[in-house]
């Protein structure tokens, strides 16, 4: 048995896909790259990510499958998921997908935004959804995280993800030595190495041109890639009051430029702050010393 522990968005589906369209021991998958840059395409064989698909499918586990259950569920952290798993760890080859630093988190959070929130038209839910004691103390008359003005909503979610993401990285002292740990931003840029370690890891033996999969792959990826690295540039320019412009970006990208902002000790007044600059200057000038 295959067992792969990963967080949505650090690329379980494409790491599935590649296991069974590029190895001999398994028949490939009919799937796609999406135009969201995802391997959302196909059906996952064992794709767990709630208690009651625990109860309900780990009885289905045979000899070759290969689970993907993500980390954590919204009522079950990975210890507890590994502790149901245990019977089933035992000869197997299992691997966890994680974050090895907050910069790595915020990749990620990117990718589930583009990749669930918009190409899945998941929505923001994902991150909001089962926050509603938090949003309340923005307003007592809150009922839902929609109920949050934009301003709000950046704000809030630039505080809560530093804390809330920190368990894709303690993930790694979580698990046994026999887990293969691989972090999300080596299979970004590392892909072809990165995927072949699996391919070993699993005891595999590689079929196929997995290069030029590797090369499609990287380039639908390649929009998020630039994003993260505008955040960056816009956080440059804004305290070296260097002129830059941008294109508006996305709440989720806004509210990463927030926290970056805050963690080099300033704060936006953003009281209010609905539209979110898109240049330097303006941001500048929105800027208070912590």
């Amino acid at each position: 048995m295959i067992h792969v522990f990963f967080v949505p968005g650090m690329f379980g589906s494409t790491i599935e896909f590649v296991l069974k369209t590029f190895s001999q021991e398994y028949d490939s998958i009919d799937g796609i790259i999406t135009p969201s840059g995802s391997m959302h395409s196909y059906r996952k064989e064992l794709h767990l990510g709630k208690r009651k698909d625990i109860l309900n499918d780990l009885k289905k586990i045979r000899p070759d499958s290969i689970t993907t259950p993500i980390y954590p569920f919204r009522d079950m952290h990975l210890p507890e998921i590994l502790n149901y798993f245990s019977p089933y760890l035992e000869n197997s080859r299992s691997i966890l997908v994680h974050a090895d630093e907050l910069r790595s988190a915020e990749f990620n959070i990117l990718f589930q935004y583009h990749k669930c929130c918009i190409g899945e038209n998941e929505g923001l839910g994902i991150f909001c959804g089962n926050n509603v004691h938090n949003i309340k103390n923005w307003n007592l008359d809150y009922q839902h995280w929609t109920d949050l003005k934009p301003w709000e909503l950046r704000e809030w979610f630039s505080l809560f993800y530093v804390e809330w993401t920190q368990e894709w990285i303690q993930s790694q002292y979580q698990v046994s030595d026999d887990f293969l740990k691989i972090t999300n931003t080596e299979i970004l840029y590392n892909t072809n190495s990165a995927l072949l370690k699996i391919i070993d890891h699993c005891g595999l033996t590689l079929d196929g041109d997995i290069s030029s999969f590797v090369t499609k792959w990287q380039l639908a990826q390649q929009y998020i890639v630039d994003e993260f690295d505008l955040l960056d540039h816009i956080v440059d320019s804004a305290l070296n009051q260097t002129e830059f412009g941008w294109q508006p970006t996305n709440v989720i990208a806004e509210a990463i430029v927030q926290q970056r902002l805050r963690a080099h000790g300033y704060e936006i007044r953003c009281d209010g702050l609905n539209t979110f600059p898109t240049d330097s200057k303006t941001l500048y000038n929105l800027l208070e010393k912590c």
